[in-house]
């Protein structure tokens, strides 16, 4: 009858290792989905931030090229610096002086 309760026991033990690798072997595959998944959305937004950045690169030029037409917009126009402006006020007034003179 010993032999038959150490077999008891002993086919106990093979069910409990059989069943604890039947859920490790469940958890490792549900890991495995979760790797995967997260691997994918890394891919996606590693394309993303290229993207972006490339987007970027390109709105930066654009701004550029808009700075730059505009300096040379202000480059072509005759707009007189402050000291012209001062001096075309100054005669001014001075012409008022004079005629009320």
């Amino acid at each position: 009858m010993e032999s038959n309760a150490e077999l008891a026991r002993l086919e106990q033990f093979v069910d409990k290792l059989l069943t604890k690798y039947r859920e490790l072997k469940e958890e490792y595959h549900a890991l495995q989905a979760t790797l995967q998944e997260r691997e994918g959305e890394c891919a996606e937004l590693k394309e993303n931030l290229a993207d972006l950045s490339s987007e970027r690169s390109i709105v930066g030029e654009r701004v550029a090229g808009l700075i730059g037409r505009i300096e040379q917009w202000e480059t072509e126009q005759d707009i007189p610096s402050d000291e012209d402006q001062r001096g075309v006020q100054g005669s001014l007034f001075e012409a008022e002086s004079e005629a009320n003179r």
